[in-house]
């Protein structure tokens, strides 16, 4: 089934090229590792930002943008990956670099920390079927100024 994902992000990493997340690491991947993280929805992926911002910073420049994933292209599931590659016990940095360098799918489903039940979507630039998902226009993203009172 396709499916659509979303980023909330600064302009410049509108690319979707996983530069800043190989520059600074996150949760699933080391600085080293080229990974794009996306969420199931707009909403999730604001709240995924959230996290990681600090009240001082009232955020200015970001935008939106969706991918399409089409129905040919695998998703891989985290917990399939842990199991299959044993990694019962690895930490998500672990789990992450390991599928990126696999390459044993372009889209890795993760579960959200900051939503139980909901879903966030990594993609792997260095896949080949990364170049099969349609990257949609970004558009101008503003956050809700009582989200910072």
């Amino acid at each position: 089934m396709p499916l659509d994902v979303f980023r909330v992000c600064r302009a410049i990493y509108a690319r979707l090229d996983g530069s800043g997340a190989k520059r600074a690491g996150g949760r699933w991947n080391s600085p080293g590792y080229a990974v794009v993280y996306t969420a199931e929805s707009v909403a999730l992926a604001v709240l995924e930002n959230l996290v990681n911002m600090s009240r001082a910073d009232f955020p200015t420049g970001y935008v939106v943008t969706g991918v399409w994933i089409p129905e040919h292209v695998a998703i891989l599931e985290e917990a399939d990956l842990r199991r299959s590659a044993g990694l019962h016990g690895a930490g998500s940095q672990e789990v992450g670099d390991f599928w990126i360098e696999s390459r044993l799918s372009a889209v890795l489903r993760v579960p959200s920390v900051v939503v139980g039940g909901a879903s966030n979507y990594l993609l792997n630039p260095a896949h080949i079927d990364f170049r099969q998902l349609i990257v949609k226009r970004p558009t101008p993203f503003e956050f809700d100024p009582r989200l910072f009172r």
